[in-house]
């Protein structure tokens, strides 16, 4: 499911209006391969002059299409709307975001252009130490078992806000992270969770993050580690081939000539 039938038919009327300066961002992206389905779609922009200019453009090419949108907020550096279409709803989000990223926006067949995934996880990491929400925990679990080590993640996170080190945020997290079946219940999953068995996944997937970060090379904190392109979480048994990845204004691809930008975005096999 993860994606419903009118988020990718909206998704894919709107990739032409997406630019590296106007993304699909939030847990969208990883929502394709996810257990559960998103309620919104966000937009994210660099600029706060751009995020009305490209609702509004947005909101006529649905117009257009037959579409039904109804705005629910219009304020300068966020807009929502509520999109209707043969009886199915969800929303859209338009929104400044800071432009602190690890990588450009990525081009995409569905999305047009997308956040990288690498921030996608960071971007989550920072959100579950800083609200309680039951998303947060599947969305974490999904990057730890397909895409990064929550150690890399965290690692990398404190980047985008300097009030955290790896362990507080670890720390931020956990105390978050504590909910119940009634709590799974209220998302739209492809499949229902225990709220044990994911409590006790999100310990092991923490406790893995405390073990990694305690063995990462101090002073590369806020960093993101490459191996043949590819975030990747370091193996102190096996310390060599990996580049140090810092995040900047905008994002930027490593300046390696060996490194092709094709393969920084590519996501592993899930395990089976």
């Amino acid at each position: 499911m993860p994606l419903s039938d009118l988020q990718s038919e909206i998704l894919r009327l709107l990739a032409a209006h997406r630019t590296p300066d106007s993304f699909v961002g939030g847990a969208t992206p990883l929502h394709r391969d996810g257990p559960r389905q998103s309620d919104d779609i966000d937009i994210f922009h660099d600029r706060e002059a751009a995020v009305a200019a490209a609702a509004e453009a947005d909101a006529a090419l649905l117009r257009a299409a037959g579409y039904t949108l109804a705005w629910l907020r219009r304020e300068p550096a966020l807009l929502a709307a509520a999109i209707t279409r043969g009886g199915a709803t969800t929303r859209l989000e338009w929104l400044r975001d800071s432009d602190f990223r690890f990588f450009p926006a990525v081009r995409d067949d569905l999305f047009g252009y997308r956040l990288h995934r690498a921030d996608v996880a960071t971007n989550k990491a920072l959100a579950a130490a800083s609200r309680r929400e039951p998303r947060d925990v599947l969305d974490l679990l999904l990057i730890h078992d397909r895409y990064l080590p929550l150690g890399a993640v965290i690692w990398a996170a404190v980047a985008k806000d300097p009030g955290y080190a790896p362990e507080s945020l670890v720390t931020e997290i956990r105390r978050n992270a504590r909910y119940r079946d009634d709590d799974y219940a209220e998302l739209t999953l492809t499949v229902p969770v225990d709220a044990g068995e994911i409590a006790r996944r999100f310990r092991q997937a923490l406790a893995a993050a405390e073990q990694a970060i305690a063995a990462l090379p101090p002073g590369t904190e806020g960093s993101l580690f490459l191996r043949d392109g590819v975030p990747a979480q370091p193996d102190p048994a096996h310390p060599g081939g990996l580049i140090v990845h810092a995040g900047q204004r905008g994002g930027h691809w490593p300046s390696s000539a060996e490194i092709g930008s094709a393969m920084l975005d590519r996501d592993p096999p899930a395990p089976g």
